[in-house]
């Protein structure tokens, strides 16, 4: 990651998002990037919360070839559903900027009445600009899920995801970050089916402890859609990420 030689600019810059988005008189009813994208918000509760834990790991078995794999472990705050899950995705770096990949998870939602596990398969386009004060990276995924249900048929859907987001390095161990994502649903078809079904908009904090290891803290809005103009699910989510390069 590039070193930056006047940082202060750009800490100063998410401390005012920060400022901004805390100082907002109903801040439940705004996305952390200034509202909600893609319908309107009018008050209403929030969801559950959710504490999202993560341990990601990068191996480069061979040059330009690598495993990237992920553990997951969702805790709601309201509700006892939990969410645990792994993910392996194989990938090949064909520039300095540019990964393309492919791979599958397995997903369990567990603690509830209908259990439910999930068969999850991913090919992924991953690109990244260094600007040198800010990083600007595009990540691309397609993902075909399977879902099965103790008490149900089993559900399939071809969702699409784009997350488009910046860093900001500093002169030091920290850097800071702002990023959306969003979900299109591809293959269910349901009728009065939102344009989006979901998007997320956070801010993350990282901290390199030394060459190999990372550590993240994001605070996530995320939002689930009925309707073109209506919102059915909104939660804030505490993602505590580690990242490792093995």
């Amino acid at each position: 990651m590039p070193v930056m030689t006047q940082p202060y600019g750009m800490v100063s810059l998410v401390v005012m998002l920060a400022m901004m988005m805390f100082s907002s008189p109903n801040f439940y009813a705004q996305t952390l990037v200034g509202g909600s994208l893609y319908s309107p918000a009018p008050d209403q509760s929030h969801s559950s919360n959710k504490l999202w834990l993560q341990y990601q790991n990068s191996f480069e078995f061979k040059k330009g070839f690598f495993i990237d794999t992920d553990f997951g472990h969702i805790f709601n705050t309201d509700v006892r559903d939990k969410r645990l899950n792994i993910r392996s995705v194989f990938k090949y770096q064909i520039t300095d900027n540019l990964k393309i990949g492919t791979g599958m998870g397995f997903f369990w939602t567990y603690d509830r009445p209908n259990l439910m596990q999930e068969l999850r398969f991913v090919q992924e386009i991953n690109y990244f600009k260094d600007f040198g004060r800010t990083i600007m990276y595009h990540d691309l995924r397609v993902e075909e899920q399977i879902e099965q249900h103790i008490d149900a048929n089993d559900d399939f859907n071809t969702r699409l995801r784009y997350q488009v987001g910046l860093h900001f390095p500093t002169n030091g161990p920290i850097y800071f970050g702002l990023y959306d994502e969003i979900f299109k649903n591809l293959s269910r078809g349901e009728e009065n089916e939102p344009f989006f079904a979901r998007n997320r908009a956070g801010l993350l904090v990282g901290y390199k402890t030394y060459q190999y290891v990372t550590f993240e803290a994001h605070l996530m809005m995320e939002d689930i859609y009925a309707s073109d103009f209506e919102r059915a699910d909104r939660s804030m989510i505490l993602q505590l990420v580690v990242r490792h390069k093995i």
